[in-house]
């Protein structure tokens, strides 16, 4: 078991960052946090005056070593990323230098520092399913030895940043624990990604009059979704109960189609509404279809406990909040 209090988490201003600093700061701990400039703190206002959060670009090797000096975490949750797969296709770069080279720095801060070495317990990196990329049938439900096989650029980044932590671990001795997160959604999660698109959307109409028309791109793929507030508890748990140098999957053990999420979503709607297809919201390649075996992180004592639907009602109602 590991054991800290003073906790460090890169992105904290983020959706699943969020989540996890009220996690931590609900529990008493010493919460410090990194955000992008000119990002909003909306996102921590439940926890405003119980963390502390400062400014990183990941990109600067000098900053990263900088902010872990000043701070010597006890654990340390690196979440910063750029997490939009279909962004990823028209920048590529971006994915690259924040999530690899991002990644890199921060190790390379912790490597260099003796005195940051010596008092850093645990590093939970977040890595992704879309690493997975297209698997067969026989495969599913996926287990944290499948092979990775990326078909996005955002996958390709996090996959590289994955193998670069494991090699952290074995050649320098950090004490490294790897996440693979199939996707989570919830309240806070920006639009992008298929839920919170689908709810914005649906918000929107329902304050309009006449004919009400949501777009979306191929509703047949098949996705692990898991509500953020599991997730958040889950990366707790591991950080405190995990084998250091493991890799654990966090997913529902379950796949539910994008048809289905839009279906449940569609009856929560207050008016009908009609569903287009959008050529400009399909990716140019695309997974059909990710499930996760969650053996390993059942192990430790985790169940999700959050159903979809319920994650599906919160999600609307936190965009029906914003229009």
């Amino acid at each position: 078991m590991q054991s800290f209090r003073r906790v460090l988490i890169t992105g904290i201003a983020g959706f699943a960052g969020s989540h996890l600093a009220e996690e931590f700061a609900g529990a008493g701990y010493e919460v410090f946090g990194t955000r992008v400039r000119g990002e909003s703190r909306e996102n921590l206002a439940g926890v405003k005056g119980h963390v502390d959060v400062r400014v990183l670009d990941v990109r600067s090797r000098r900053a990263c070593e900088k902010l872990l000096a000043d701070i010597r975490p006890q654990a340390l949750f690196h979440l910063a990323a750029s997490s939009a797969v279909g962004v990823s296709f028209s920048d590529p770069e971006l994915a690259m230098q924040v999530n690899f080279t991002g990644t890199l720095n921060i190790l390379e801060a912790i490597r260099q520092n003796t005195r940051v070495r010596r008092e850093l317990g645990v590093v939970l990196t977040v890595g992704s399913a879309d690493m997975y990329g297209c698997v067969k049938r026989s495969q599913l439900p996926l287990t944290e030895e499948q092979p990775l096989n990326p078909v996005s650029p955002y996958a390709v980044s996090k996959a590289a940043a994955d193998f670069l932590c494991g090699t952290y671990h074995r050649v320098y001795r950090l004490p490294i624990i790897r996440v693979r997160a199939f996707n989570h959604a919830g309240p806070r999660q920006r639009t992008g990604f298929i839920v919170p698109d689908f709810a914005s959307q649906i918000a929107r109409l329902e304050k309009r009059s006449g004919r009400r028309v949501l777009k979306a791109g191929d509703l047949s793929t098949r996705r692990d979704i898991t509500d953020v507030r599991d997730v958040a508890r889950a990366y707790r748990l591991i950080a405190e109960h995990g084998k250091i140098g493991e890799v654990y999957h966090i997913g529902s053990g379950r796949a539910v189609s994008m048809q289905s999420v839009l279906n449940w979503l569609l009856r929560m709607a207050r008016h009908p509404i009609t569903v287009t297809r959008d050529p400009r919201r399909v990716r140019p390649a695309e997974v059909p279809v990710l499930k996760a075996d969650i053996t390993r992180l059942k192990k430790l004592g985790w169940r999700p406990t959050i159903s979809l639907k319920q994650t599906l009602a919160d999600t609307l109602e936190y965009y029906r909040s914003r229009v």
